[in-house]
């Protein structure tokens, strides 16, 4: 470092000691956040964050995080946005509407991809009513976690392409372990489900399944990611570094050790679920990274079910936490 100061060298010595030792200082990386309050949802997707807490890759990048669950990811952006949590797990489609709106956030981590053809997420309905297909469901009523989401895309542009009249389905809200029961006591007439939930809804005798909308609308779909705003990740970007590192860790144990009991009752705790119904469960590869093509090829589903008019691209929603 170079100076404009003349015959003062003490002085100019004095002053790179001092920036020097700010650089280096404890105090300055304490400034950074370390203790995380971060929304997430009880279902499968969120099993690498569970897995890096239990297994301790947060705690050993100097992080505590304090999960606080909701029914959807469209329901963790307000409080983001209002200061309740400084990250939140929610659905791509969720963070697009909220870039539309232009809120200013973006997505630092992977979340959970789909798409395979035992994914473990489906439209159930109970067996022997005739519903088959899309157009099946006509006047009858659909379970969705929340409305204009990800879950909701992917069963509207189903239901479409099987035959639906859309404005003929009424889409209901239902948070994920509620859906089971709703669909038994004909609270609804089919229903978008994911696991851990699926997996009961699979071995039930009286449901079954008619439709895999991840896998027939877009194999591989990037379905959900870790957002948070650009204010949080400007003053820390340590901390955003250190949470991805973390949770990558937590993808790749969840993928070495998914068929695992230790796994199955990682998931059972956090969803409050009987390990026996979670060690059914179908599980897919846990993503190390955000697929920005494949959130581009939602964006142009939005578009078609007319959820975005907006013009921005997929990378200008990315982090460099999240490729």
């Amino acid at each position: 470092m170079r100076f404009a100061f003349a015959g003062i060298p003490a002085l100019c010595a004095s002053i790179a000691a001092g920036i020097a030792l700010a650089v280096a200082s404890p105090g300055a990386a304490a400034q950074e956040k370390t203790k995380l309050r971060v929304s997430v949802i009880p279902i499968v997707d969120v099993s690498p964050f569970y897995a890096a807490i239990k297994q301790g890759y947060f705690k050993a990048e100097g992080l505590e995080v304090d999960p606080s669950p909701v029914a959807g990811g469209a329901a963790g952006i307000p409080g983001l946005m209002a200061g309740a949590y400084d990250l939140v797990f929610t659905n791509v489609v969720s963070t697009i509407l909220a870039r539309q709106q232009n809120l200013k956030i973006k997505l630092v981590a992977p979340g959970w991809s789909a798409g395979e053809p035992n994914d473990g997420a489906a439209i159930v309905v109970r067996k022997g009513e005739g519903l088959k297909r899309g157009a099946d469901l006509n006047g009858k009523s659909l379970a969705v976690n929340t409305r204009n989401n990800i879950i909701w895309l992917y069963a509207a542009e189903w239901a479409a392409r099987t035959g639906a009249d859309l404005p003929k389905i009424n889409f209901r809200e239902v948070p994920f372990p509620q859906m089971v029961d709703a669909l038994k006591g004909k609270q609804v007439d089919a229903a978008f489900i994911v696991e851990p939930f699926y997996s009961n809804a699979r071995n039930d005798p009286s449901l079954e399944v008619i439709g895999l909308p991840y896998y027939s609308v877009q194999p591989g779909v990037s379905v959900a990611q870790y957002v948070a705003t650009e204010d949080f990740i400007a003053k820390n970007p340590g901390t955003v570094r250190k949470f991805s590192a973390a949770l990558k860790k937590g993808a790749q144990w969840v993928n070495a050790n998914r068929k695992s009991n230790e796994y199955f009752e990682l998931v059972a705790g956090y969803t409050k679920l009987n390990p026996a119904i979670v060690s059914q469960m179908l599980v897919g590869s846990a993503p190390v990274s955000v697929d920005a093509g494949s959130v581009e090829e939602t964006m142009k589903l939005m578009r078609k079910h007319k959820l975005l008019d907006a013009n921005f691209s997929a990378a200008s929603m990315m982090h460099e936490t999240a490729r």
